[in-house]
């Protein structure tokens, strides 16, 4: 475990990498539907990728990106900002070993 948390830390300071912490007592939230990536490609075009139980998915059509926007603010709405997360997993890792 205590790798795995140091390698959330050293993806944390790559600049295009954003890592939230939702804490726990937030209860039902956006985010428990699977894990989202979206991404901003070299040609302008955004994409995304969902995962679910069944099958992985790479979305490229507006609408349901522009969902995924939506559904991500809100998911970040209820994390604790960047450095208290960063903070957070470095308790945890520290706790690991």
């Amino acid at each position: 475990m205590a790798d795995q948390l140091g390698y959330l830390i050293e993806c944390a300071a790559l600049p295009s990498v954003q890592i939230h912490v939702v804490p726990r007592d937030v209860g039902m939230y956006a985010g428990l539907g699977g894990p989202i990536i979206l991404a901003d490609l070299p040609d302008g075009l955004r994409v995304a990728h969902v995962d679910g139980q069944a099958r992985a998915q790479i979305i490229e059509q507006g609408p349901e990106i522009a969902t995924l926007e939506r559904r991500w603010a809100r998911i970040v709405g209820e994390a604790l900002p960047r450095a208290q997360s960063l903070d957070l997993i470095k308790k945890a890792a520290a706790s690991w070993t």
